[in-house]
């Protein structure tokens, strides 16, 4: 029993020693204080993914799909700049939220698409592989365009005098 928690200490020491620090800061996503990537946010909500010396990569842009078998679907569609190739992946949001900078940056670096400040053709194929673009297929097939999900800004009442 000791050696089996001793083992299980051991593994989550060697995991978390090779947990990676992925933070954003001034549109700058950065790994172990190392830069990966530029994230510039559209007027839309879509983010330009851009490498650390401002080339654009790719677009990613929050969608909603509405299936008439499984209601409202909120997802993230991958458009590359060059190859013009279109992935999709469930969006990792709750309640349709406006995706965070940090969960961005999270998804694109565990995806690894970026090496050496340009994107790696392989890791991009995988990801296409991997996800492919089953809403886009959805969406066609039920002859739908395509649903940007709208911000609601609380409008700002003015304080009335007594």
């Amino acid at each position: 029993m000791k050696t089996f928690f001793a083992t299980l200490l051991l593994a989550a020491l060697a995991l978390s020693a090779n947990a990676q620090k992925i933070a954003v800061k001034n549109d700058l996503i950065t790994v172990d204080g190392q830069p990966y990537a530029r994230l510039e946010r559209g007027e839309t909500e879509e983010y330009y993914v851009s490498s650390p010396q401002n080339e654009r990569l790719f677009i990613v842009r929050p969608l909603m799909l509405q299936d008439p078998s499984s209601g409202w679907e909120g997802y993230l569609q991958f458009v590359f700049t060059e190859s013009r190739k279109l992935v999709e992946t469930p969006k990792p949001i709750e309640n349709f939220r406006i995706l965070s900078p940090t969960k961005l940056a999270r998804i694109i670096y565990s995806a690894r698409l970026l090496k050496d400040g340009a994107l790696d053709p392989k890791a991009v194929a995988d990801f296409e592989v991997n996800y492919g673009a089953p809403y886009s297929e959805r969406r066609q097939a039920l002859n739908q365009l395509l649903v940007q999900p709208t911000v609601v800004v609380p409008a700002v009442v003015p304080a009335t005098k007594p």
